[in-house]
């Protein structure tokens, strides 16, 4: 891959015309957008399927830019900013003298279940984005409605090929140590993010690779270049936090956080706290309206639940079924929930070792699930419906018949291991003691007993966050057996870009080290493709394919759910599947 040197090229732009953002991409997905649901102040029943949002009408085409000598010989482009647009290019942002019913001011309190592996922001996980995801940010944001909302990246230009993207940055974005935001920090990000020797980068390194150079006309604009038409650029940048380089590669790496967030990091007490406090000088006017964040780490569950309900917790992060299925009837609270959000609970296989190196033995595991005992008798109807597929409803990859591939059936389970040649069976199933352990345990319990039934020997690991996540890192993780744990970006514009986000599918980098020649030409054709049309058969194709292979077999869409105190005010959780504190208030 190649990259400018700093700004030293000022190749002329080819004519640019307005259009915004999310007509160019629908005109490339179709009806590939998410149904996202807001909170929900009143007990929530089972998601219910939705009807997907329509986009907002696009601006008024202005007329083309005079083109340059050499536009002939390069793509067309169209220039993009949200809707609405404000004198700076992006929409006012609220305060608290705009919505007087604001109150300003306090401390959250939140309490979340497992620590931090790493402070490497680059990292994604529910426990990073609701601690370094208050701190660092990314160039842009996406509404529930899939529309693009201008974060550090105030507007942008989109070739018609979709083979080239310019990010012209918001000026005057102060890094937490005082320096100005600008385009050296999105080209070193460019570059950390592709750099193999970090683990953590994992799920935007293949996004980066997209990228073959890109030019940096100025202190606020980048230009990146693809060889490739990338639809699913704008998937790639809601996930790309930008990190401070002199944070990074100085000697407080491992100890301090730097960014450009609404919350300043102040410390972390590994195992115990982690506390974040207002940034006065927040690019975005009136934001944030606490003061600041305490988040309490606990080992357990209940632990957390015992602390909600006596009062020290304004929010209890992730909660427990059974604390949900009893808090949504208690009116002394408030139970936030997300519906459809593109994640999903999975088993995985390390395909590196037997048993789990023989497909059929895999598809007999696949028969083994009992989804609809796991989604009715132990998520209590949270989830929704069980899938064998990870799509969100309304994606381009949704099949709700495939959803059906596996039905339960221990005789066909059973038939399979005997077609496989694998005799006397024995691997482990491990999970994580985090967010939703108990239901992954009481699955694991199930599934256990399913397989004892059909000459299947399961040993059950619960698992210590951090090495449970640890076990499951590098190209080829060291782990063996089946893993139970959640995926996600199943909810953006592309359904492809799940194939670049993702260790779970991932074509160049999984969690089970499944690698193929005819899935990397599957997984990489489709992001590249231009026509929807052909996009759809392309997803027909992958879907069947990841059914046959089982290398991860999803089992029910998963729900985010917090217990909230009756005072917590403005909680959401965001497409990106972090929530937002800078949004939180304390009435």
């Amino acid at each position: 891959m190649h990259h400018s040197d700093r700004a030293t090229s000022r190749r002329q732009l080819p004519a640019f015309s307005r259009r915004s953002a999310l007509a160019l991409l629908i005109s490339a997905t179709g009806a590939g957008l998410l149904a996202a649901c807001g909170p929900s102040a009143v007990p929530p029943a089972a998601p219910a399927a939705t009807t997907p949002p329509q986009p907002a009408a696009a601006p008024t085409t202005a007329p083309a830019a005079a083109a340059a000598p050499t536009a002939a010989a390069q793509p067309a482009a169209t220039t993009v900013a949200a809707t609405p647009v404000g004198a700076t290019g992006v929409a006012p942002a609220p305060t608290a003298t705009a919505n007087p019913a604001v109150k300003t001011g306090g401390t959250l309190r939140w309490g979340q279940v497992g620590d931090l592996t790493t402070i490497d922001a680059i990292s994604w996980s529910p426990v990073a984005n609701n601690t370094l995801g208050q701190v660092n940010e990314m160039l842009i944001e996406y509404e529930d409605d899939l529309s693009i909302v201008p974060r550090l990246a105030e507007s942008w230009e989109q070739s018609t090929d979709n083979t080239q993207l310019k990010l012209n940055l918001r000026k005057g974005v102060q890094w937490h140590n005082g320096r100005e935001l600008n385009s050296d920090d999105v080209e070193y990000n460019l570059l950390r993010a592709r750099d193999p020797k970090n683990p953590y980068a994992s799920v935007v390194a293949v996004g980066s690779a997209w990228w073959t150079s890109w030019e940096k006309p100025d202190q606020y604009t980048i230009i990146l270049k693809s060889d490739k038409p990338r639809p699913g650029a704008f998937d790639f940048l809601q996930y790309l936090r930008i990190l401070n380089k002199e944070n990074m590669e100085g000697p407080d790496a491992t100890t301090k956080v730097v960014g450009t967030g609404a919350f300043k990091w102040v410390e972390w007490a590994s195992g115990d706290h982690i506390t974040l406090a207002k940034n006065p000088n927040y690019w975005e006017s009136g934001h944030p309206y606490v003061d600041g964040v305490n988040i309490s780490i606990y080992r357990d569950v209940q632990s957390m639940v015992v602390a909600f309900e006596s009062g020290t917790l304004d929010v209890a992060d992730l909660l427990a079924i059974p604390d949900a299925d009893r808090l949504r009837n208690d009116s002394a609270y408030k139970l936030y929930q997300t519906h459809d959000l593109g994640q999903f609970f999975y088993a995985a296989v390390n395909v590196a070792t037997p048993p789990m190196d023989n497909k059929l033995f895999r598809q007999a595991l696949n028969y083994a699930i009992d989804r609809q005992r796991f989604t009715d008798t132990v998520m209590k109807g949270f989830t929704g419906e069980p899938r064998a597929l990870p799509w969100a409803k309304s994606s381009p990859a949704f099949d709700a018949e495939k959803n059906k591939a596996y039905a339960f059936d221990l005789d066909k389970a059973k038939s399979l291991v005997a077609q496989s040649g694998v005799s006397d069976a024995t691997f482990d199933l491990a999970w994580s003691l985090a967010g939703y352990a108990s239901e992954y345990q009481q699955l694991a319990t199930i599934m256990q007993g399913d397989l004892a039934k059909i000459g299947i020997t399961v040993n059950l690991k619960p698992t210590e966050p951090a090495a449970f996540t640890q076990a499951g890192l590098g190209v080829n993780p060291p782990y063996t057996g089946m893993r139970l744990s959640a995926g996600a970006f199943c909810q953006l514009r592309e359904a492809g870009s799940e194939f670049a986000l993702s260790r779970t599918f991932g074509y160049a980098n999984n969690s089970s080290g499944f690698y193929d020649d005819q899935w990397t030409q599957l997984a990489a054709g489709v992001a590249t493709e231009p026509d929807p049309t052909k996009r759809k058969q392309l997803y027909d194709q992958i879907n069947d394919y990841l059914l046959d292979q089982s290398f991860v077999m999803t089992i029910t869409p998963y729900p985010d759910i917090d217990g909230l105190q009756p005072n917590v005010m403005g909680l959401k959780y965001f497409l990106s599947t972090a929530t937002n504190d800078r949004n939180i208030w304390l009435a």
